[in-house]
């Protein structure tokens, strides 16, 4: 494979989803075809093809794939700000600002 080509494939895969990446990323460092992963996991290889393309499939699909993969699932919880936190972080800007054109 030229080095054209496998820039050219790494870009595409930095543009997908992390999750998405993650997946391409095993398989192809396991040495498996979609066809393979797709047999492993029970689903088809369109299937496949799909999830890699960043398709949407259901949560029992992608646990099936990435457990032929020898990946874990996990959720993290992300922080939300609540309109407490946004208002009191809009107050110290502003108090910031203020304070600069006084001095």
């Amino acid at each position: 494979m030229s080095i054209a080509k496998i820039l050219k494939t790494n870009s595409k895969i930095e543009r997908r989803d992390p999750l998405i990446q993650d997946i391409v990323r095993a398989r192809k460092s396991q040495r498996f075809t979609q066809g393979q992963l797709a047999e492993m996991s029970g689903v088809s290889r369109r299937t496949i093809v799909l999830i890699e393309a960043g398709g949407d499939c259901t949560l029992s699909t992608l646990h099936k794939v990435t457990a032929a993969l020898g990946l874990r699932l996990t959720a993290q919880i992300k922080h939300i700000p609540t309109l407490d936190d946004v208002t009191r972080e809009n107050e110290a800007l502003f108090a910031s600002a203020r304070s600069s054109q006084l001095n």
